[in-house]
């Protein structure tokens, strides 16, 4: 795994980690399409946390970023929680389809 403590643009890595860490935000973050090159099936799963303050999320949903499936991406960190997003990588479609989101409680 490797992240990100901050805010504004944040680019996962997309072709060399399977767990990317947004962890301390100190304000809004713009989610950015991965970078890298991944493989048709790969998975990135990103775990979020802010830094005690509840922050909002932007995600860049346009071809080669993130595209929900069945689920909806969160807009905001809630204060001191993990957020997980369980993304899948579509090469047909240059999407990282989004199936699974969960929220510690």
């Amino acid at each position: 795994s490797n992240g990100a403590t901050t805010s504004g643009t944040i680019t996962p890595t997309g072709d060399s980690s399977d767990q990317y860490e947004i962890l301390g935000l100190t304000g809004t973050a713009n989610i950015a399409t991965p970078s890298g090159t991944p493989t048709s099936g790969q998975k990135l799963t990103l775990r979020i946390k802010d830094n005690g303050t509840t922050r909002t999320l932007n995600w860049t949903t346009t071809s080669g970023g993130y595209r929900v499936i069945g689920t909806t991406l969160p807009l905001a960190t809630t204060a001191s929680k993990n957020i997980y997003v369980g993304c899948v990588y579509n090469s047909t479609d240059i999407f990282w389809d989004v199936v699974a989101v969960a929220e510690e409680v």
